[in-house]
């Protein structure tokens, strides 16, 4: 089984592709509105794997929450290499990734915590005590407001695990809530790439027609556009 997996959703192109029990991946830090490389970064780990892209049967892309600019033009490239070599498509949640990285890593709950700007996170629990489950909703706000959340959602003091790249600058108010926590240092590029093809493996029988599969895109509810004053 051979499986192609793109992530655009953060600050870099994740590109992974599965083949023989191996995982070759590339990793490329991107400026603003800089995802012209993705073509050419396929090109470049098909030649790697000596795979041409006629013999992938499973596409997969993260479809959010995370850069609107990225997850539109991820998503927009991985759905017209499904449809045009018509094969099945698999769309997985960037939060989900996240935990999905450091799954054998825990015992107890996990909060990732990614930054989602104007000081909002993009969040989600997951417990690894009887198997691994996401335990909340996909969730946007300030850190105070998930960190109370979490304290009432953790009535049995299981051991608590924060991981993801806001985890050091809201550490304080992290040790404030859950002084006795512990966050995970970041990950390896290999490790993301695993998970990537991990979740797509999991997650066969939800491949969907390339034209139904939507980004997955988080507002908070007080952001409003105001009218451009003259």
């Amino acid at each position: 089984m051979k499986i192609l997996s793109i992530d655009t959703t953060n600050r870099d192109i994740n590109i992974a592709l599965s083949y023989n029990g191996k995982v070759f991946s590339i990793e490329k830090g991107v400026q603003t509105n800089d995802y012209e490389s993705i073509v050419s970064l396929i090109r470049t780990i098909l030649k790697k794997s000596k795979l041409n892209i006629k013999q992938i049967d499973y596409f997969g892309v993260c479809t959010g929450p995370g850069s609107f600019t990225g997850i539109r033009i991820g998503l927009s490239a991985v759905k017209a290499l499904a449809y045009s070599m018509k094969k099945p498509l698999i769309g997985y949640n960037s939060l989900d990734l996240i935990a999905e990285t450091v799954k054998g890593e825990f015992s107890g709950i996990l909060c990732v915590m990614q930054d989602a700007r104007r000081n909002n996170i993009y969040s989600a629990v997951y417990n690894n005590c009887r198997g691994f489950s996401r335990i909340t909703p996909y969730l946007l706000g300030d850190v105070i407001q998930l960190l109370k959340r979490l304290r009432e959602l953790n009535k049995k003091n299981s051991n608590v695990y924060f991981y993801g790249d806001m985890i050091l600058h809201y550490k304080d108010d992290i040790r404030k809530y859950f002084p006795h926590s512990t966050m995970l240092p970041p990950k390896d590029g290999n490790s993301k790439s695993q998970a990537m093809i991990s979740l797509i493996s999991d997650n066969l029988k939800q491949k969907c027609n390339s034209f139904r599969l939507l980004p997955f895109y988080m507002y908070p509810k007080d952001c409003q556009v105001g009218k451009i004053k003259k």
